[in-house]
Parts: C-alpha cells; sequence; structure tokens
C-alpha cells in the first residue's frame, strides 16, 4: 500500500467520522429544539383557553370562535367536540411549503402532546381538544440542519482536496530526490534539485546539491588519480625495461661472446666450461626478454587502431567461420594510446564474451568519432551474457567489471542493453585527447 494511499485514507477517515459526528450532534440538537419549541407552542395555547373560559361563555358560538382563533397557527390544533364526540370545528395548521423527508420526521417527532377543555352550557354541553402538530417546526428545522450538514460536507470536500494537492507536490519532490538519487548511483554527479518550495523541501534541495557536488569533485578527484597512478605505472615499466635492456642487455651479450671463446679452447675442461656459462647466459637472457616481453608487450596497436581491430577479427574468424564480422572504424577517432589502448581492450573483451557465452551469428564493430567524446561499440545477436560463477557472478559480468574499471582511469562511461532473444549490444564511451588532458 503506497504512502499516498495510506495518508489521504486516513484523512478521508477521520473526515468521515467527523462529519457522522457533526450530523449526530446535529440532529440531536434539533430534536431537542423542535421537543421545546412544541411544548411552549402547546402550554400557551392551554394558558390562552384556560383565560377565555374563566369568562361567563354562554352558547357555542363563543367557543367556535376560540377553536377559529388557532387557525393556521404553526402548532397547535383546536378542536371542538359535542357530547357525542363529534367534531364540530377544528383549526388546521399552516400550509408547508418544503416538508421534510419523512425520515427526518420520524427522528425529530417528539412525544405527542393533548389537553381536554370539558364546557358545561346549559344545552349544549361540548369539549374543547388541543393537540400538538410538530410538522411546520421539523420544516423549519430540516432547513437549517440540512445547510449546516452541507456545509461541513462541503468543508470536507475542501479539506481533502487541499490536504491530496499537498500530498502529491510531496510526493513530486520525493521523487524527484529518488530521481536524484538514482542517478547518482548511477554515477550521474551532475544531478540538482531545485531548491524551491517549503523552507523543509528547500533544506533537503541543498544538502542533496551539496552532496552531488562534493562526489562530484572526489569522483573528479580519483579519477585523476587513477590517471596518474597509470601514468607513474607506466612510467615505472618503462624504466625498469629501458634499464634491463641497455644495462644487463650488453653485459649478458658480452659474457655470451666470452663464453664463445672458451668454448672454442683446445682444453677440455675450458671448452666444457665456456659451454656451460654460454648456457647459463642464454638461460638469463631468456628470461629477461621475457620480463621485458610483460613490461612492455609487443602490441598490435604499435601499428594502429584499425589494424589491432582486423587481428583481432581474423583471429576469431579463424575459429568461427560461420560468425560474420562488421566493422565501422572512424579513421581519426582522436584518442591518445591510453585511448586506444582501453578501446581495443574493449572490443577484445565484448567479442571474448559474445563468442564464448553467446551464439552469435553476426557482430558489429563500431568505432564513432563524435563530437566530444569517441564510441565504441560491439553489437551481437547471440543469447546474452550467461555462465554464472559461483558467488552469483557470469563471466560476462567479471569481463564488464573489468572495462568499467578500465573506462573509469580515463573518465569515460559505458552502457550494456541486453534483450532476451536478441543478443547485446555494448556501448563505451571515452573522452578525446583534448579532455583527457584539460583532467
Amino acid at each position: 500500500m503506497s504512502l499516498q494511499f495510506r495518508v489521504l485514507g486516513s484523512i478521508a477517515v477521520l473526515l468521515l467520522l467527523s462529519l457522522l459526528c457533526g450530523g449526530t450532534l446535529l440532529i440531536l440538537h434539533a430534536r431537542s429544539v423542535v421537543e421545546v419549541e412544541i411544548r411552549t407552542a402547546f402550554q400557551g395555547a392551554e394558558n390562552s383557553v384556560r383565560d377565555t373560559l374563566q369568562s361567563d361563555v354562554q352558547h357555542t358560538v363563543t367557543m367556535r370562535q376560540v377553536v377559529s382563533s388557532f387557525e393556521g397557527q404553526r402548532h397547535v390544533r383546536a378542536a371542538l367536540i359535542n357530547e357525542q364526540e363529534k367534531v364540530i370545528v377544528s383549526s388546521e395548521i399552516g400550509r408547508l411549503k418544503d416538508p421534510a423527508p419523512q425520515w427526518f420526521a420520524r427522528l425529530m417527532t417528539p412525544p405527542p402532546l393533548s389537553a381536554r377543555f370539558n364546557i358545561k352550557l346549559p344545552q349544549y354541553p361540548c369539549v374543547v381538544e388541543l393537540t400538538s402538530d410538530p410538522r411546520s417546526e421539523i420544516a423549519d428545522v430540516w432547513d437549517h440542519a440540512s445547510d449546516a450538514f452541507l456545509a461541513m460536507l462541503l468543508f470536507c470536500a475542501a479539506t481533502m482536496t487541499a490536504v491530496s494537492l499537498a500530498v502529491a507536490y510531496a510526493l513530486r519532490f520525493f521523487r524527484r530526490f529518488q530521481t536524484g538519487l538514482l542517478a547518482i548511483s548511477d554515477g550521474g554527479y551532475d544531478a540538482r534539485l531545485d531548491a524551491k518550495g517549503p523552507p523543509e523541501f528547500v533544506a533537503l534541495a541543498k544538502g542533496f546539491n551539496h552532496m552531488a557536488a562534493r562526489l562530484k569533485t572526489f569522483s573528479e578527484s580519483n579519477q585523476r588519480l587513477q590517471q596518474q597512478i597509470h601514468s607513474i605505472q607506466e612510467e615505472e615499466r618503462t624504466g625498469i625495461a629501458r634499464d634491463l635492456h641497455d644495462e644487463v642487455g650488453p653485459y649478458l651479450f658480452a659474457i655470451q661472446v666470452d663464453a664463445n671463446i672458451l668454448a672454442k679452447s683446445a682444453e677440455p675442461q675450458t671448452r666444457s666450461m665456456g659451454a656451460a656459462i654460454r648456457d647459463a647466459a642464454l638461460h638469463v637472457q631468456t628470461h629477461v626478454k621475457e620480463i621485458l616481453r610483460q613490461l612492455r608487450p609487443v602490441s598490435s596497436l604499435d601499428f594502429g587502431l584499425e589494424p589491432a581491430i582486423g587481428d583481432l577479427i581474423a583471429f576469431w574468424a579463424r575459429r568461427h567461420p560461420d560468425i560474420r564480422f562488421a566493422r565501422h572504424i572512424a579513421a581519426t577517432p582522436g584518442l591518445d594510446r591510453r585511448g586506444e589502448d582501453v578501446a581495443y581492450r574493449i572490443v577484445q573483451e565484448s567479442l571474448s564474451n559474445a563468442v564464448r557465452h553467446g551464439k552469435p551469428t553476426r557482430i558489429e564493430i563500431v568505432i564513432a568519432d563524435l563530437p566530444d567524446q569517441v564510441m565504441v561499440s560491439v553489437a551481437d545477436d547471440g543469447g546474452g551474457l550467461g555462465q554464472e560463477l559461483a558467488g552469483g557472478m557470469s563471466l560476462g559480468q567479471m569481463g564488464l567489471s573489468g572495462m568499467r574499471e578500465r573506462l573509469g582511469t580515463l573518465g569515460g562511461h559505458m552502457t550494456v542493453e541486453e534483450v532476451k532473444g536478441t543478443g547485446v549490444c555494448i556501448r563505451a564511451f571515452l573522452p578525446k585527447i583534448r579532455e583527457l588532458e584539460i583532467a
């Protein structure tokens, strides 16, 4: 259940309970008003009849006038009844323009009130009967109660609307906040939030922007540090290789020359020692060459990026003749030697993943020269990255991790699009030489 639904649902329940409580109190108050009004009116009518009966009543005409005086009253009806309980004349309350609904009338109707006054005329004994009639008062109360309840209903609706808008506004901010966090987790340290709105949101936005700016600074510093470390490592390897080649190499050659001379000696022991020295020197020379190859490997990149990738394609084409390879490589992609090496390694790893972990029939390699960066793309139509290893990581994922580390040293980034049944497309973006120099 979403937070928005919980908040709005809770407020809606509270408003509904408040509306029910308010309606209940309104009905109780209205019933009390009706009862008091009817009782007051009825007591006034009783007093009026008693005052009239205190005078000397001689005939029924006077009593008819008394009953007629109640005609059109709102709360009390009067009737003149003879000794046979036949109604001689009776009054009616005023006409109701807008009577209350029956359910409301049943709730509001108080206990009925009635009174009988015996008139002992010599020739016409009769009775004056008064009865209460609350319909008119209930109609008035209904008008006021319905207006009050409608006002409460409109207030609840307005409150619910205002709360809904406030919650929606707050959630929009938090959705933007979440989007920003996801962008930062993916390395997008340029993400920023607008510092506007309520003070609490402004404080959160400023804190987020400050965090993103600091992370961007740390990331740039880390990239520069990685580049410096890489450069220092290359310089150290180059220095060690140069020292081995320039210092150790000549001495080994000299030892071999001297050993060859000794090997040609007339003395058997000297010839044996010379051969042993020559073999030892050759053994050391072989190990030195191996160390030199590790420190400064002979790479096909020495002849350019495109020929190096061509060699990779030829390597895999000889072993998998059923795969069709296509390549589109820019003539001058704008990369230095480090950038070319990273691009070459990405293509190398991507080809290896495509051939080993999928069953592609076609692989396309693209190196495009974009305005501010170089794109390296390797797309295949195989089955995707698979072959899970212990620990939940696949061989393909290990290769991707290595690609990202190589790109990180240059400040580049990459995307992987894997669609089940259609293969994988790896796109890497490297900064050009100009941007590397600025970094």
